[in-house]
């Protein structure tokens, strides 16, 4: 496994040296002009994705996010795991006194 990551790594090397060549060899204005379309799309995008968000939350005609509350877990453990006459209720309704519910001993 580790022949294959350093061969990646070398072609990944080759190929970033290529580029940088490649991108050097250019002049300054085509680099410019480059950057600059690289932008522009990029803002585009950007500009596109905050709009269509604007457009879905403003199409329901002024309707509002509706919350809800986090409903209560029902978290009551019949028995403790380690002493098995021991009953928890967590402070509902009925107090435990430490008997079993059905009588069983």
């Amino acid at each position: 496994m580790g022949k294959w990551i350093e061969r990646v790594r070398d072609w990944t090397d080759r190929q970033d040296g290529r580029l940088r060549a490649w991108l050097e060899a250019l002049p300054q204005r085509t680099r410019l002009a480059a950057v600059l379309v690289i932008f522009t799309v990029f803002a585009v995008c950007a500009l596109f994705t905050f709009g269509a968000a604007l457009y879905e939350m403003g199409r329901e005609n002024g309707r509002r996010i509706e919350i809800e509350h986090i409903r209560e877990l029902d978290l009551r453990q019949r028995q403790d795991s380690i002493n098995l006459y021991k009953y928890y209720d967590y402070g509902t309704e009925q107090e435990s006194d430490g008997l079993p519910e059905n009588g069983e001993a």
